[in-house]
C-alpha cells in the first residue's frame, strides 16, 4: 500500500511504499533538495481520491459575512527518531493495527450520510448547487458539518521525541546520500573481495620472485656463494644448472707448445700422419670460480695459412671427474693433449680460448 511522506526541509510531498522504507530502516532522500530524513516519521494523511473538483462559479460575497475563521493549527515538526522509537510507534509494523485503522475510517465515512449525499449531488446536477455563504459561516462553529475526511488522519502518527537519534541528525549531513559502509552486507562483500585481492597480490609477488630467482640463479650464486648449494638442490628436480660467472678475458694462457711426443723426435712417421703433443698452461685470474673454457687450435703451413682447425672441449683435456668442478679463482692448470695431424706439413699453430 502506497503512503505519502513530506520532506521536512522543502515540504515536497511524494509517495513511498513500505518496502522502500524497510530497505534503509525508514530513511529516504528527497528528490528535490536531496535531504535524508525519516520517511515514517514524516508520513502525512492521504488526500481522498476519486472526488473531482467542483467548478467555482462567480459568487458575490455579502457584506454581512461574518464568522470566526480560525486558522488551522500547524502540524508539529517532524523529528527524526531512532530505530527503537520507529519500531514502537510505526503503525505499519503491525498489520493488525493497519487493518483496524482502515475499518475505523470506513465506519466514520458511513456514519455521516450527509457527506455522501453531498458528493453525490455534485455529480448529479452541478447547475443546482447554491452557495449560501452567510448561512454556512454562521454555523461553522458546529461539529456536525465537518467532513471527517478533511480532518488530519494522524492515527497515532504524532512525532515522538526520543532519546536516540538517527544517523543523519547533524546539519552537516543534510543532502548526503547514505554511505555505503553502513550496509553490513555490502561491507562484508567488500571485505571478502579485499581479502581475495590481497591473497592474489601476495601469490603474484611470490610467483614473480620465483621466476626472477630462476632466471638470475647464476648471478645470485655469484653474488652470494653461500646460496649456491641451496640453488643447486632446487634446480635438481627442474633439470637446470647453476652456472658460474664467465669472464673469458680473465683466463690466460701463460704458455703453450706443440711438439712431437717424447722419444719420437726424429722417428719416422706414418705416411701422411703426424703425431704431436699440445702442452699449455691455463690460469684463472678472476676472483671467483669460472667454468672451464674450450680451446681452439689453428694449424698453419709454411705460408702461415690455416690448414687445420681443431676444437678441444673441457672433457678432451681435463682428467676424468674434474669437469664437474669449476675453474677455481687463482688456480693454474697444465695440460698435455696428444694430437694427430694428417695432410699437409704443419709449420705453426695458434691456441685460442672461448666459452662454448
Amino acid at each position: 500500500m502506497a503512503m505519502t511522506t513530506r520532506c521536512p526541509h522543502c515540504g515536497t510531498t511524494f509517495r513511498v511504499v513500505p518496502d522502500q522504507l524497510r530497505v534503509r530502516n525508514g530513511l529516504v532522500r528527497c528528490g528535490e533538495c536531496a535531504t535524508v530524513f525519516d520517511g515514517r516519521a514524516c508520513l502525512v494523511a492521504q488526500i481522498p481520491g476519486g472526488v473531482p473538483a467542483m467548478p467555482t462559479p462567480p459568487v458575490t460575497m455579502p457584506s454581512e459575512v461574518s464568522g470566526r475563521l480560525t486558522p488551522p493549527e500547524p502540524a508539529p515538526p517532524a523529528v527524526l527518531r531512532g530505530r527503537s522509537d520507529i519500531a514502537r510507534h510505526d503503525p505499519y509494523v503491525d498489520k493488525g493495527g493497519a487493518d483496524e485503522d482502515d475499518e475505523d475510517s470506513e465506519r466514520e465515512v458511513q456514519a455521516d450520510p450527509e457527506s455522501v449525499q453531498h458528493y453525490t449531488a455534485r455529480h448529479v446536477d452541478q447547475d443546482e448547487v447554491v452557495f449560501r455563504i452567510g448561512e454556512r459561516s454562521a454555523g461553522m462553529d458546529g461539529d456536525d458539518d465537518v467532513d471527517p475526511r478533511d480532518e488530519p488522519d494522524d492515527h497515532g502518527r504524532t512525532a515522538v521525541l526520543g532519546e536516540s537519534r538517527t544517523r543523519y541528525h547533524g546539519t552537516t549531513d543534510v543532502g548526503r546520500a547514505p554511505p555505503e559502509f553502513l550496509d553490513s552486507d555490502h561491507q562484508a562483500r567488500r571485505s571478502f573481495l579485499r581479502s581475495l585481492w590481497g591473497y592474489a597480490c601476495v601469490l603474484g609477488l611470490l610467483l614473480l620472485a620465483a621466476q626472477l630467482i630462476f632466471v638470475y640463479r647464476s648471478s645470485i650464486a655469484d653474488m652470494a656463494p653461500q646460496l649456491r648449494p641451496l640453488l643447486v638442490r632446487l634446480c635438481e628436480p627442474l633439470g637446470c644448472e647453476v652456472g658460474y660467472a664467465r669472464h673469458i678475458d680473465r683466463i690466460a694462457i701463460t704458455s703453450s707448445s706443440l711438439q712431437p711426443p717424447a722419444g719420437h723426435a726424429g722417428a719416422p712417421q706414418q705416411e701422411a700422419v703426424t703425431k704431436l703433443v699440445l702442452r699449455a698452461s691455463l690460469r684463472n685470474r678472476y676472483d671467483q670460480p669460472q667454468p672451464w673454457p674450450a680451446l681452439r687450435l689453428d694449424l698453419s703451413d709454411l705460408s702461415d695459412t690455416v690448414v687445420i682447425r681443431k676444437v678441444l672441449l673441457p672433457e678432451d683435456y681435463l682428467p676424468k671427474g674434474q669437469t664437474q668442478r669449476p675453474f677455481e679463482a687463482g688456480a693454474e692448470l697444465n695440460i698435455a693433449v696428444p694430437i694427430q695431424v694428417s695432410g699437409p706439413h704443419v709449420n705453426g699453430f695458434q691456441l685460442h680460448k672461448f666459452f662454448p
